[in-house]
Parts: structure tokens; sequence; C-alpha cells
């Protein structure tokens, strides 16, 4: 077999599994858009067919008549996954710059401890954090699903640290030439010069908030404060025979996700690239 011949079998053979990974990734996909916009009686038919016949929203009317909730849980998460976003970015980011920037005899050994948090399953932490939340009195409320948040998280931290690192530390030798402080330096130097890692830790912290499902399920007991992950499941039971009105209910829960991803990929890809570019 000649050399083009090989080469030519070995992009068919790519293709094809990029397209089978394809088909494992974006087939649950299509038939949750298709199951949301066909009948009840269409969902249950033999063979099943993906094109919807006649094409309906229904399933969305049912959806919001069924749980009337689906608004006010649709608005809690995004108030707990904004402000869980803005206090990772805050805490991790002040965390991260001390540890970027500080010429202590410590740092070397703090560093690592913050990281080996890393290894610790969380499952380990669950029945400890909830005794310490009941002894605070914060069950049913938002508290230990936010201020956690607000507390610094490992993986931030490194996220921050290494793209600090980046930043030539001649920046911070200036602002002090012109009368700035360190608050100067990382307000209006490091942080403006770290969009890319910013937005990636609103991406990351936004997606882990939105669709945490223990953590809200676990703390959370009035329905009016479900998240919207923690109310599908309610959905579930109530309506386990309505697949059109279930498909349409995951829908919703992923288009913020969606867009995120659909808007800010660059500073992604970008982040991450940097973030590792110095030890």
């Amino acid at each position: 077999m000649n050399k083009p011949q090989s080469n030519g079998l070995k992009t068919l053979g790519k293709y094809l599994i990029l397209t089978v990974a394809l088909a494992l990734f974006v087939g649950p996909l299509i038939w949750m858009l298709s199951t949301m916009l066909k009948t009840k009686a269409e969902t249950y038919e033999f063979p099943p067919s993906i094109i919807p016949n006649p094409i309906t929203v229904e399933s969305f009317e049912r959806l919001f008549s069924v749980q009337p909730l689906m608004w006010t849980w649709i608005g809690n998460s995004f108030t707990i996954s904004i402000l869980i976003v803005i206090g990772a970015v805050i805490s991790s980011s002040i965390v991260a710059y001390g540890f970027s920037r500080f010429q202590t005899n410590h740092r070397k050994y703090l560093f690592p401890i913050v990281l080996a948090t890393l290894m610790i399953p969380p499952s380990i932490m669950m029945i400890p954090s909830y005794v310490l939340f009941t002894k605070l009195d914060w069950i049913d409320t938002w508290l230990p699903l936010i201020v956690p948040a607000w507390l610094g998280g490992a993986y931030y931290i490194f996220l921050f640290r290494q793209f600090f690192m980046t930043i030539p530390h001649e920046l911070d030798e200036a602002t002090y030439l012109d009368g700035g402080g360190r608050w100067v330096v990382y307000s209006k130097v490091i942080m403006p010069l770290s969009k890319p890692i910013v937005v990636t830790t609103v991406i990351f912290a936004f997606v882990n908030s939105w669709l945490d499902f223990l953590g809200p399920f676990l703390y959370l007991k009035d329905n009016a404060k479900f998240t919207l992950s923690v109310g599908l499941q309610l959905l579930i039971g109530q309506t386990s025979q309505d697949l059109p009105s279930l498909s349409a209910g995951a829908f919703i829960s992923i288009i913020p996700i969606a867009l995120l991803f659909l808007f800010a990929q660059r500073y992604i890809v970008e982040g991450v690239v940097l973030t590792g570019s110095k030890g």
C-alpha cells in the first residue's frame, strides 16, 4: 500500500472516531430537543421519530402550569450563582495575589497546603459541614451555599496565582514609584490585566453552582427556596409520565451554561493556556 492511500485511511479513521464521539455527545441533546417539541402521545410512538410531527411548545405551557414555582427556582439559581461567582472571584484573587506577590518565609509551605485541600473528597466534609451550619442556624437558608465561596476556593486560587505569576513585577514597581500601594497594584494593575482568568473563573464557578444538586438538596427545606436543579428533581415526581415537559425543564437548565460557553470560550482557552505557562 502506497503512502497516499495509507494517509487517506488514517484520515478516514480519524473522521470516523470523531463522528462516533460527536454522536455520543450530541445525540442526547438532539433527542432532548426533539422530545420537548413533541406531544405526549408522540413520545410513546414506536418506532420513535427524531423530527416532531407536529412541532409544538405545549410542553413549556404544561411545565409552568404544573409547577408555578419554576420562575422562582430560576431566579433563586441565578441569585445564588451570581453571589457565588462574585465571592469566588474576589476572595480567590486576593489570596492568589498574596501568594504571587508577597515575599514571605511561609509562602512556600502555605501554598502546597492550599493545593492539598483539593485532594479531600467533598463527601468527607459533608457531615462536619452540616453539623457546623446547623449550629450556626443556617439550615434552610442560602448561606451554606454562598458563604463558603467568599472564603476562597483552592482551585480558583491556583488558577489566579499561576496567571498572576505571568504578569511582570516591573508593573508593580512602577506603581509603587507613582505612590500606589499594594491595593492599587491589585485593583488597578493586576486585575485589569487578568480578564481571561477572571472570565474563566466566572464560568467555572457559575456552572458548578448552577448544576449543584447536593448542596441545595441538603440544606434547603422550603420549596420556595429551591434552586432549579432541586426543583427539576421534584418535578420528576409530579410529571414522571410527561416526557416533553421534563425535556423542556432540562432545556431551560442548560440555556445559561450554553450561552456562557458560546460567548466566552475564547477567554477560557486563553486563561487556561496562560495559567500553565509559568510555575
